[in-house]
């Protein structure tokens, strides 16, 4: 359990920490910041110490560097500002807008909340659009991650105008999915590949997509924990726009579907949840990225979540050189084509914030540090930021997209798309809220560091000019550090045991 230090601005010392600045600077000009509506210089980090190169400095900056160059303003289509995944993706999606706001955040929290209305100002019918765009429409949906990335801006935003404009159209679009998209046995389906995001995984057919599995008949493991956590991020909302009796409801339907995924959907013989095909009532068994979202939902009881963890941080699975990847990497369906052994950063993060949901702080700190270092590395070998990575090396030339599909490689070329950060950027994010751990929370900040022994003698200085908040820290050994941060015109010192906090 976390102890928590509460600090006042009186300094207890002068500490002294050698900070190297080289590399550390705004991304993008004033000018290009002030045209697309963005007042704050861009956060920035500098890292030094014995074996630390200035990679991660450079791939931080490229991060927001890139995430600037991908917004855009209002337009007679949008009427707020909105971002695109990358230059060639000409649209707004569903999910990317939900995580491309969690890069946005610490930064600019009124941008992060732009980027989601995108979506959510073009509902139909309450349907969330798979993509919205000037240029063509889609009659599926993606991935119901919006509620809980709405949540996750408001704690840092405090801003409940917002949350009140935005969840009567959360609230309808769960309503739209449980009168399209649920089983009779109360379980949900993906009505296509394209809908989960995971498009051309093993899980629903070949890598160059010219066969599908009957979609409608397959309880989705990933849309079932999804759906738990759309629902208790819905009840949160409620409850903080005063609607107790709404709260309830999804508090118990968020109940009563944690209890159908834990009956029908893990399977006691391997230690994993899986889809099931409701046709042959069997389970589908591979083990994909997909099997390890219910910890993001908070679906397995203790015991099963240790099991699931023991798969994640086995190396032979997914605990990977770059870990995570979209299919275990001992699985026979495992190949480097898109959706079906590549790492993904937005699945991939999703897995660490289950692991710390359910207190395995340890293993979310060595993730977070392989796939934040992995990324900057990979930046540094190659100069980009792509949408999906290697498990095994840091570069693309044993990637590939969707083997066998003309059209996509002719569209979409055959390796992963660059600038990139439609959740590539969560490398950063991970860096602020998950290593470094400042957190905020309707007003309240705290800083709960959480590193694993690599990062050990790595000094840190991180800038959040949004904020107001500077933030320098030095990783001592066996999980401790020591630092100051400045906040509001004050300075509080900390020498942080692994675990501790201190909130300011």
């Amino acid at each position: 359990m976390r102890r928590t230090m509460i600090v006042n601005g009186a300094r207890a010392a002068v500490l002294a920490l050698v900070i190297f600045a080289a590399g550390r600077g705004d991304a993008g000009g004033a000018e290009i910041k002030a045209a697309k509506g963005v007042a704050a210089p861009s956060p920035s980090l500098s890292v030094s110490g014995a074996g630390f190169g200035p990679y991660w400095e450079k791939g931080f900056e490229a991060v927001y560097r890139t995430l600037l160059g991908n917004l855009h303003g209002p337009n007679s289509f949008f009427d707020t500002r909105f971002a695109y995944p990358s230059p060639i993706f000409r649209g707004v999606y569903l999910w990317d807008s939900a995580f491309i706001a969690q890069v946005w955040k610490p930064w600019d929290a009124r941008t992060a909340e732009d980027v989601n209305w995108a979506v959510l100002s073009h509902a139909r019918d309450g349907r969330l659009q798979h993509y919205t765009s000037e240029y063509g429409k889609s009659d599926y949906t993606q991935p119901p991650v919006m509620a809980w990335s709405g949540w996750e801006n408001f704690l840092w935003s405090g801003d409940r105008d917002y949350l009140a404009r935005a969840y009567p159209v959360l609230k309808d679009y769960n309503r739209w999915l449980y009168e399209n998209r649920r089983l009779p046995c109360g379980l949900f389906f993906w009505l296509h590949s394209y809908e989960s995001g995971i498009d051309n995984s093993p899980r629903f057919g070949s890598a160059d997509e010219s066969y599908m599995v009957d979609m409608k008949n397959l309880a989705a493991i990933d849309l079932n924990s999804y759906m738990v956590r759309q629902n208790d991020s819905l009840a949160l909302m409620a409850r903080e726009l005063g609607r107790a009796d709404e709260a309830g409801r999804f508090e118990q339907q968020a109940g009563e579907l944690r209890s159908l995924i834990n009956d029908m959907l893990w399977d006691p013989e391997t230690g994993y949840y899986y889809d099931r095909d409701m046709s042959s009532d069997e389970l589908i068994k591979i083990r994909t990225i997909a099997s390890l979202f219910p910890l993001f939902a908070g679906v397995p009881d203790q015991e099963r979540a240790a099991i699931v963890r023991g798969h994640v941080m086995d190396p032979a699975e997914f605990n990977t050189p770059m870990p995570l990847g979209s299919v275990a990497r001992d699985d026979p369906a495992f190949m480097k084509d898109c959706w079906r052994g590549p790492m993904w950063l937005n699945t991939a993060y999703m897995v660490v914030v289950g692991l710390e949901r359910y207190e395995y702080n340890d293993d979310a700190a060595l993730l977070s540090w392989k796939l934040v270092d992995g990324i900057y590395q990979t930046y540094a070998n190659t100069g980009k930021l792509v949408e999906f990575y290697d498990p095994d090396r840091f570069d693309f030339k044993e990637l590939s997209r969707k083997k066998g599909n003309l059209y996509k490689q002719l569209t979409l070329g055959g390796k992963p798309r660059a600038h990139f950060v439609g959740w590539t950027g969560l490398a950063d994010t991970l860096v602020i809220e998950h290593l470094i751990g400042f957190h905020q929370d309707r007003g309240h900040r705290r800083l709960a560091p959480n590193f694993p022994a690599a990062a050990t003698g790595a000094v840190f200085r991180l800038d959040l000019p949004g904020d107001g908040v500077e933030i320098e820290l030095k990783v001592l050994g066996e999980g401790r550090t020591q630092g100051m941060v400045k906040a509001g015109g004050t300075s509080h010192d900390f020498n942080l045991e692994r675990g501790e906090r201190i909130e300011f």
